[in-house]
């Protein structure tokens, strides 16, 4: 058996890592969730690492992925849901039934909560051509937060979240395990 006697550091100037296919424990899919920094010590007695900043944080979800994950959620029980993230905001297009099928259109916002939680909120919805916004609310409210950085692998914060190309960007800071 090796023994280390002495205390040990090593000094790394750049670390940039990439997560795939990372399912939040409430089942929504991040496609990707890279993470770099500088100028991080790792030590081994007592095993640690510090950095004097934090690091970069980026959060990718495909509209892919929030339509898997809202036809598994349903909320109000709308299915057939699919995503198009666009004009930074989310366009949710799905069906509802109501004696008959009504297809439903929903925009959302995104927004950060305590630089933590990202919540969803509706904007607009029309079935049939009418708009029962305080319908389709509480449903909303039952998946909100969709993502919540204390279900992240490493300590974070998020700062700002971008719709758009395909998806959402969360961007925040990220700091070594302590």
């Amino acid at each position: 058996m090796l023994r280390v006697t002495h205390k040990q550091a090593v000094a790394i100037g750049r670390i940039e890592a990439n997560l795939f296919d990372v399912v939040l424990p409430m089942g929504l899919k991040v496609e990707k969730v890279s993470i770099s920094g500088t100028d991080l010590t790792v030590t081994h007695d007592p095993i640690g690492a510090q950095m004097p900043d934090p690091g970069r944080l980026e959060i990718f979800v495909s509209e892919k992925d929030l339509a898997r994950f809202l036809n598994e959620q349903s909320p109000a029980g709308l299915k057939n849901v699919s995503v198009e993230a666009k004009n930074g905001m989310l366009h949710v297009r799905a069906t509802k039934t109501v004696l008959i099928d009504v297809k439903a259109y929903v925009v959302c916002s995104l927004r950060i909560v305590d630089n933590s939680k990202l919540y969803v909120d509706l904007e607009s919805i029309e079935l049939m051509g009418v708009g029962p916004k305080h319908l389709m609310q509480a449903q909303i409210d039952k998946i909100n937060p969709v993502i919540d950085a204390k279900d992240l692998p490493i300590q974070a914060t998020m700062d700002r979240v971008e719709i758009g190309n395909g998806g959402i960007i969360l961007r925040g800071r990220v700091w070594p395990p302590t």
